[in-house]
């Protein structure tokens, strides 16, 4: 026996699929602005190579310029990670980058090597990815204060972020990478 279906119920059903449709690709641009993925290749290339998860360079770019190569902050600093020219300069000596000009930070696959190569140099520095954060975002001189500091730290944990902005950016920074750790592991960018 067959069902057969009246003209109504045709259109409703098609309306429903319409809709989850609707929501399936609003849900997809959403996902896709608040954790935007750019430069894959070039990242997956940098993080591997400076032994960084892949989750903490997508989060700390999309942090500090959302993915704008072109970004300049107010403070100076250039490119996708948002690094100062003079951090640059030394980053470039450090890996034995040739020829480097200020200009090269706005250069998608200079920015984001110099950038992993620091992650990983702060990460090897501070044996700590929340430190490290710090650090990236404040400075290490800071963040040996914070550190030295009994308001601040004990048995070398910072427990109290003293800049408002740093707090903020370690916050953000976890929340972001756990969003694309659970989108590499779903797989919703293909």
């Amino acid at each position: 026996m067959f069902y057969t279906l009246d003209s109504k119920k045709f259109v409703k059903i098609l309306k429903i699929i319409l809709f989850l449709i609707l929501i399936i690709l609003i849900s997809r641009l959403f996902i896709n602005y608040v954790l935007p993925r750019k430069y894959d290749e070039i990242i997956d290339k940098y993080a591997k190579k400076y032994n960084l998860e892949k989750e903490l360079v997508y989060a700390v770019i999309n942090a500090e310029s959302r993915f704008d190569g072109k970004a300049v902050s107010n403070k100076g600093a250039i490119g996708l990670m948002q690094i100062m020219p003079d951090t640059g300069k030394w980053l470039a000596n450090k890996i034995e980058m040739e020829n480097f000009t200020e200009d090269m930070l706005y250069e998608v696959q200079v920015n984001i090597e110099l950038g992993c190569y620091y992650l990983s140099y702060l990460l090897d520095k501070f044996k700590d990815e929340r430190l490290a954060l710090c650090a990236y975002n404040a400075g290490s001189t800071n963040v040996y204060k914070w550190l030295d500091n009994d308001k601040y730290s004990l048995d070398g944990y910072i427990h109290t972020i003293p800049f408002e902005e740093t707090n903020k950016y370690v916050k953000k920074i976890n929340i972001m990478k756990k969003g694309y750790k659970i989108l590499f592991k779903i797989d919703i960018f293909k």
